[in-house]
């Protein structure tokens, strides 16, 4: 892998920065603003607990301090460590795990890990209207192929078939999209932010322990 570096990138109303290969306590933060916040509800609580009605250590407590964040987070590679201030927990992030939320404040990201890699993707912060927009996280091996929704825009993680890492590429019309190394897929839709999907998607990365939560000392 090369040593540290960031890739970034800008398209039509989103922004990406990517910073790769980095060194165990590398840091970068978090405070971009929202237009609304729409909290986490027991509505969006109640679909993950009949989802998974077995899983009983799932921090719903803490779940209800999220709001849904115009951008997407993905650790790709390494371990990630998030903390807030004003809040006495912190997040253990795990490679291919990744937030649609966030919580009011500062927040601060440490590698825990060497050789750690973690994009943010979503609306440029200094627009005069930041939307939620619907996005989609997926994985693939080498070798996979996939279609990709008209008029979504598309981030890989990896070099492959549509572009280079952290570049953002409009769909196009009967292009797929090729594999040919593991690595993730962002993928911006036209579409409203969808909450209950996204918590069912983090109740996935709890369950799985890609996600995981501690109290700070």
């Amino acid at each position: 892998m090369k040593n540290e570096y960031t890739v970034t990138d800008k398209l039509d109303h989103l922004t990406v920065l990517y910073h790769k290969g980095c060194k165990q306590g590398f840091k970068f933060f978090g405070d971009d603003p929202e237009e609304h916040k729409t909290y986490i509800t027991d509505k969006q609580l109640d679909v993950a607990k009949k989802k998974f009605p077995n899983y009983r250590d799932f921090p719903y407590e803490f779940i209800y301090r999220f709001y849904a964040h115009s951008r997407c987070l993905v650790f790709t590679e390494g371990v990630w460590m998030s903390e807030t201030a004003a809040y006495p927990q912190f997040l253990r992030y795990k490679p291919e795990s990744y937030c649609n939320f966030r919580v009011s404040g500062l927040t601060r990201f440490t590698a825990l890990t060497d050789n750690a890699s973690a994009i943010c993707v979503g609306i440029d912060p200094d627009m005069d209207t930041i939307p939620c927009y619907r996005r989609l996280v997926h994985t693939f091996n080498a070798g996979d192929v996939y279609q990709p929704k008209i008029d979504s825009y598309l981030i890989p993680t990896v070099d492959c078939s549509i572009g280079k890492e952290g570049s953002i590429i409009k769909a196009v019309l009967n292009k797929t999209v090729r594999f040919t190394k593991r690595g993730q897929l962002i993928e911006y839709t036209p579409d409203p932010f969808n909450m209950e999907e996204s918590v069912l998607d983090y109740a996935k990365l709890w369950l799985s322990n890609r996600i995981e939560v501690f109290d700070r000392d």
